[in-house]
């Protein structure tokens, strides 16, 4: 059986462009809810007893482009991982990993700007805990996954 090989120029120009930079308004922002921007999921959960007041505004640590996750409107807070572990798998089910959680945002028309991805705005005023992904090294750690 003879393979036919494929002009790369006719695949590019027929290949599904997936765009997700378009900015997003989240009108219904309800607890269980989740929506992603870029290498950060955010979901949507009870406001955690332990959430401190945080100066500052940056949500994924790191000075790329790509760490540029940034609360233009709404407050951030800092807050005890498990709180926060235990607040998505209520809202969720789902298991997150307890390395990469402790921040949350909330307020009114909340919005989270990003230079590559699309802006997230947040008309309910809910608390949204902000999750990093999250892969294996060649040890199969887990690793925070930077955009």
């Amino acid at each position: 059986m003879a393979t036919k090989v494929l002009d790369r120029a006719i695949v590019s120009a027929h290949k599904e462009a997936i765009v997700n930079d378009s900015p997003k308004t989240h009108e219904d922002w309800e607890i269980g809810m989740a929506a992603h921007q870029g290498d950060l999921t955010f979901v949507c959960i009870s406001r955690p007893a332990s959430a401190t007041p945080r100066k500052n505004l940056q949500l994924a640590e790191g000075a790329t482009q790509g760490s540029r996750h940034v609360l233009e409107s709404g407050n951030a807070y800092d807050c005890d991982p498990n709180e926060v572990y235990m607040a998505i798998k209520a809202a969720t089910k789902c298991d997150v990993s307890l390395q990469y959680l402790g921040i949350v945002f909330s307020g009114a028309g909340a919005t989270v700007t990003h230079p590559e991805h699309g802006d997230h705005a947040f008309v309910p005023d809910r608390c949204t805990a902000v999750v990093y992904q999250r892969s294996l090294d060649a040890e199969e750690r887990e690793m925070r996954t930077q955009d």
